[in-house]
């Protein structure tokens, strides 16, 4: 490591000539070792050992941390903490998998390479078929995005799971499981306590072969992509806001999709014409749009889902709103996250949430041991309490030996005073002890650090070390006008509302 020092020879006038020019994923800067020697590269990544530098040669070097200057650390720290650390590959121009989908299984329970069917009545091959097509492409596709996170189905099961119903079937598990707003029609419901997702067939536009259900390779799929999208992130769903899964799940239902092909290149195609054919927005204008700034709770308003913010800017906690399901809604956080994909960072397209779902998902490790943590505390806090029960019952047995000793001394005394026979007078016997009180239960450090308004937040915990990735140190307004100016430059008017 020390030779790469030694091989750069006055590298701080080679800055001057590279100004403010990017060789790498950030601005080429001076690097310098603790020792005095500089180094000029870009940064690419870094883990909790090493940087990895991009040198004007184009050639990449590993350098250790350990080697660097206290600024440099500094700087790294605040790239860390808006996730622009990781390493992240470019959003890709499209994904899909093989033509031929391998199922196996039946009559009512079928298997592809990820996911296991279950349908409440006889199907042919082919309807299973071209679903787990669209199964097996919104996983490749999500899986192809900037973050890198590997998708495994929920712990203890060996596929995602999913199961058809037919119409009746289906709305009975909704009213039991939702509160319908007029108006509102469910076409797919993820049921995230039993990690299975329900679909009714009428949603898939299936139709009767014979005394068999298929599916036609030109049926509308946006909706169960809508939700195999939640269903694939269910790790990360109890603790993102509801806009941002939401958001995730029109945005993905919004790319152009084909035969299990995502076409991401085309994705402001496929906005436009969801916006018109889902949200029947004709012509450019789009008005009542929710604030960026509301979503992620940069200001005071009540919003669909916000947080709260210090003056600073570093998030201080989550208030979670209620999420009221009107089509509006959806529309509105479709567009926050087709821009926070392409147009917040057009030379790095999905690095935004790349880099909050990165962090999303190293806060749930962190909230993981924090749990684990908040568990066996509980369990020392139960045997507290039974020792503090145990402790005032002992105490109040002691009060009562002690009264009584007491009560012995003070007729003692007496007979002293009335000069009773010392063989005569009362047996005073030994002083109760008292009993030991329990030690003191203390509560670690780290839970001390995660209380807020007397509760630990586990979401809103996941959020303040999230946020900031899409934030970036921008104010609430300065997102907003963003956003505007750049969907401007694609031909979309928005209208904020109130």
């Amino acid at each position: 490591m020390k030779g790469i020092w030694k091989t750069v020879i006055s590298l701080f006038l080679i800055l001057l000539c590279l100004g403010g020019r990017s060789i790498g994923s950030e601005p080429a800067r001076t690097w310098t070792s603790s020792d005095g020697r500089q180094l000029v590269g870009s940064f690419i990544s870094a883990d909790d050992d090493s940087l990895i530098l991009k040198l004007e040669s184009g050639r990449e070097t590993r350098v250790s941390l350990d080697r660097l200057s206290g600024a440099d650390l500094e700087y790294i720290k605040g790239l860390r903490r808006l996730g622009q650390t990781f390493a992240f590959k470019s959003l890709p121009a499209e994904t899909s998998i093989p033509g031929k989908i391998e199922v196996v299984g039946g009559p009512r329970i079928f298997r592809s390479t990820h996911f296991e069917f279950e349908t409440d009545r006889e199907v042919s091959k082919a309807f299973v078929a071209e679903a787990a097509r669209v199964y097996e492409g919104t996983y490749e596709a999500l899986s192809g995005l900037p973050h890198g996170l590997e998708l495994s189905p929920p712990d203890g099961q060996d596929f995602y799971r999913g199961r058809f119903l037919v119409e009746e079937a289906f709305d009975e598990v909704v009213s039991e499981k939702m509160t319908m707003i007029r108006g509102q029609r469910v076409v797919g419901l993820y049921l995230s306590d039993q990690k299975e997702l329900l679909v009714p067939y009428s949603s898939l536009g299936a139709k009767s072969l014979g005394s068999l259900l298929t599916l036609r390779k030109s049926a509308d799929t946006t909706t169960l992509i809508h939700e195999i999208v939640h269903q694939l992130m269910h790790d990360w769903l109890p603790l993102i806001p509801t806009w941002m899964a939401e958001g995730m799940s029109e945005y993905m239902a919004a790319v152009p999709y084909q035969n299990g092909r995502f076409e991401f290149r085309n994705a402001e195609r496929g906005l436009k014409e969801r916006l018109e054919s889902q949200y029947q927005i004709r012509g450019n204008k789009i008005l009542g749009v929710v604030r960026p700034s509301k979503l992620l709770g940069l200001n005071n308003r009540e919003s669909i889902s916000a947080t709260r913010a210090d003056p600073d800017g570093v998030m201080a906690g989550v208030k979670q709103d209620e999420w009221v399901g009107t089509v509006n809604e959806y529309r509105d956080v479709m567009l926050f996250v087709y821009f926070l994909m392409h147009l917040d960072q057009p030379e790095r397209q999905g690095a935004s949430v790349a880099a909050y779902l990165r962090l999303v998902d190293s806060a749930l490790m962190e909230t993981n041991i924090l749990e684990t943590e908040v568990l066996a505390f509980e369990k020392r806090r139960l045997v507290y309490n039974d020792e503090v029960k145990q402790f005032n019952e002992a105490l109040s047995v002691f009060r009562n030996e002690i009264e009584k000793y007491n009560s012995r001394v003070r007729q003692y005394n007496d007979e002293v005073k009335q000069e009773v026979e010392e063989a005569s007078r009362i047996d005073v016997g030994e002083a109760p002890e008292s009993p030991v009180p329990p030690v003191q239960l203390e509560m670690p450090d780290s839970m001390k650090a995660a209380v807020e308004g007397g509760v630990i937040s586990l979401p809103g915990l996941v959020n303040k070390k999230s946020l900031p990735a899409l934030i970036k140190n921008r104010s609430g307004d300065e997102i907003d006008r963003a956003m505007v100016r750049e969907f401007r430059a694609i031909g979309l008017e928005i209208g904020y509302g109130l």
